[in-house]
């Protein structure tokens, strides 16, 4: 994992950055009163971040490079218009405490490939890399914005960790990474991410050796609409697109809840078309399509995030980890698991095929309007998995923004 603290080449400046003793002189009485009232309950740390404004109509664009690291950034994309994109490439690159802020309004390429302006995705990477503690979950202003979280190119040869990724509301996959099947061969390895409501797939991934581990997968009826053919969801847990059965791609301890009844659309929860999923210790409620393998797989999926998942953009900026949710998803207590490693059948229904030629005839069914959401419950645990915020003091300074979080505490007193 690269340590290195070099700023991520920009196409505009900002500010210089401060260094920690620069901002306890900044804040002065402030923060050795923090520090009494932390005292008291034996806690405390620091958190600071930058926030990067994208001005209306405004794109920018940082590239971070080999051996480069991006961190501790609130990017607030909320201006009608404002657009931005990290581009990382190279080895050993780390994209780590990044929060982006606000629905995305500008739309990327539309069928059959015509760009109306926007960026595809907010992150495009390749080589060799990590993604730690990244929030991506405000989505897309509405329906009919084609775009994606996050894009990995289809010459990514190298291996990328994806760890505490949150991907919500995304219309054009939240990560596509399935080209990489047919080119570069790069592998990816997800660890407690949390994904919910994208279309056409939560994950489109192919690549022999890409691995899904502790990670949750859900929709509800709030699907945004993909602009295809006027407007269509099919939405995918995990899709491949590319590849042979002998690209193997292994899940542990997930949950993944997509299904036709909480969906306003068509689902599924695994589509291995082309290549195989081996599922094991996992609860998985939806269609298993093609090549999917399972032991030890029950039907009783929570929605509940993983531990450390970020469920704020601030939250994933400061580097404040969540101390609710699953850091294992065990199948062993749910019910209808599979024991040993039997492929299900290829579904008659075509929710495998690709957005741009079939998706189409899945898009417009009727909606599941009665179906019970689970977004109450899911409110329920974020609010208990995002301690800290009712106890932090921020203050901006010079474009950036540093707070206190009372739970922390003690960590910043043991480095004064």
């Amino acid at each position: 994992m690269a340590r290195n603290r070099s700023k991520a080449r920009e196409k505009r400046t900002y500010g210089d950055s401060f260094d920690r003793r620069s901002y306890l002189k900044l804040t002065g009485s402030t923060a050795l009163s923090l520090i009494g009232a932390g005292a008291l309950s034996g806690a405390a740390s620091a958190a600071e971040y930058e926030t990067i404004t994208i001005s209306s109509g405004e794109q920018r664009q940082f590239d971070v490079g080999s051996g480069e690291t991006f961190e501790n950034k609130l990017i607030d994309l909320s201006a009608s218009g404002a657009d931005v994109q990290i581009v990382a490439s190279g080895s050993d690159w780390t994209i780590r405490n990044v929060g982006f802020k606000g629905t995305a309004d500008m739309s990327g390429p539309h069928s059959p490939g015509k760009n109306l302006g926007g960026y595809p995705n907010l992150i495009t990477a390749s080589g060799t890399g990590t993604i730690e503690h990244v929030y991506l979950g405000d989505g897309v202003a509405g329906d009919m914005v084609r775009k994606g979280a996050i894009g990995v190119s289809s010459s990514h040869s190298g291996h990328i960790d994806l760890t505490e990724v949150t991907m919500n509301g995304w219309t054009g996959n939240a990560i596509y990474a399935g080209g990489a099947a047919k080119s570069g061969g790069g592998s990816l390895a997800f660890d407690r991410c949390l994904l919910k409501n994208n279309n056409i797939s939560h994950l489109r991934i192919a690549t022999d050796g890409t691995t899904v581990k502790n990670t949750v997968i859900y929709n509800t009826n709030d699907v945004p609409l993909h602009p295809i053919n006027g407007g269509v969801v099919n939405s995918r847990g995990v899709y491949d697109g590319y590849g042979t059965e002998d690209n193997v791609i292994e899940f542990e301890n997930c949950h993944i809840d997509c299904t036709d009844s909480n969906t306003n659309g068509g689902a599924s929860a695994l589509a291995a078309t082309k290549t195989t999923f081996r599922v094991r210790d996992s609860q998985i409620r939806g269609q298993l399509i093609g090549n999917v393998e399972t032991t030890n797989v029950g039907e009783n999926p929570k929605h509940e995030p993983p531990k450390g998942a970020p469920t704020t953009a601030e939250q994933a900026a400061s580097g404040a980890k969540s101390t609710g949710g699953r850091s294992g998803n065990s199948g062993r207590s749910g019910n209808g698991g599979s024991s040993g490693g039997t492929r299900s059948e290829r579904s008659a229904k075509g929710s495998g095929s690709d957005a741009d030629s079939k998706d189409a005839g899945n898009g417009t069914g009727a909606s599941s309007r009665n179906a019970p959401s689970s977004d109450d419950a899911v409110k329920e645990q974020r609010i208990s998995a995002s301690p800290g915020f009712a106890d932090r003091y921020c203050v901006d300074y010079g474009g950036r923004t540093y707070c206190f979080d009372f739970g922390d505490l003690s960590t910043l007193l043991k480095r004064i």
